[in-house]
């Protein structure tokens, strides 16, 4: 998604109702509606790594980004604050979100009973990257939740056994790099030929981001929960 942002619209005024939903409503509403998810690529301080949690509960018992639900009224910047200080213990100012991108899930399986009813997202994926070894140290995921955590490379996400939505938002994300480059370039007064370079390399990776859709081969198997499936991409 290459935008500044992902627009709030608020219509009158809106005050969030929200209420907590024992298991077995909470099931109900998820049989009949899409939830809403924001999710975030976090970048090492030099930007080379981004972390990731794998899952040790549905949906998805994998390596994944953080992230979760948003809540009624929040804008999708406010529910990735809200996640990343509830899942990491982080404290992240706005101006420090960059959107990457949106896509929708269909999962064949949930937490919640019945399990086998699985459940349906949305999500607007931001990145954002962290300043130094202070902020890397808060970072600890539940236990509850992840059994494990790593700082992976982009091109290890890329090349290896991972979720094609994953794959997807690192593919965006580095196009969107290149999209920076060339609008610093262009802005600074740049040559036509370094543009012109630039611009060859940002089509080079928003093309690599479709290549994502064609050649998904992802196996995704959990033997923490004797779980195995595979993934179909579409647009």
């Amino acid at each position: 998604m290459f935008q500044s942002g992902v627009p709030f619209h608020e219509t009158g005024t809106f005050k969030s109702r929200r209420t907590f939903l024992p298991d077995d409503q909470y099931g109900v509403a998820l049989d009949n509606l899409v939830k809403g998810c924001t999710d975030i690529l976090l970048l090492n301080p030099n930007g080379t790594h981004i972390f990731t949690g794998k899952r040790c509960v549905q949906p998805q018992p994998d390596w994944w980004f953080m992230g979760g639900r948003m809540f009624p009224g929040e804008t999708p910047v406010q529910s990735c604050q809200r996640l990343l200080k509830r899942e990491l213990g982080l404290e992240i100012e706005s101006e420090r979100f960059n959107v990457v991108c949106a896509q929708a899930f269909a999962f064949g399986m949930r937490e919640q009973e019945p399990k086998e009813h699985g459940t349906t997202d949305t999500q607007f994926c931001y990145k954002v990257q962290l300043k130094n070894e202070e902020e890397v140290k808060k970072v600890v995921v539940d236990e509850q939740e992840y059994c494990d955590s790593e700082w992976k490379l982009p091109s290890e996400i890329l090349e290896g056994n991972y979720h094609p939505a994953l794959k997807y938002a690192v593919g965006c994300m580095l196009a969107g790099v290149a999209l920076e480059e060339m609008q610093e370039c262009e802005e600074k007064g740049g040559s036509d030929a370094d543009i012109a370079k630039l611009s060859r390399e940002f089509l080079k990776r928003r093309k690599a981001v479709d290549d994502v859709m064609k050649k998904n081969d992802y196996r995704l198997e959990s033997k923490e929960m004797n779980y195995q499936t595979t993934v179909q991409s579409r647009y």
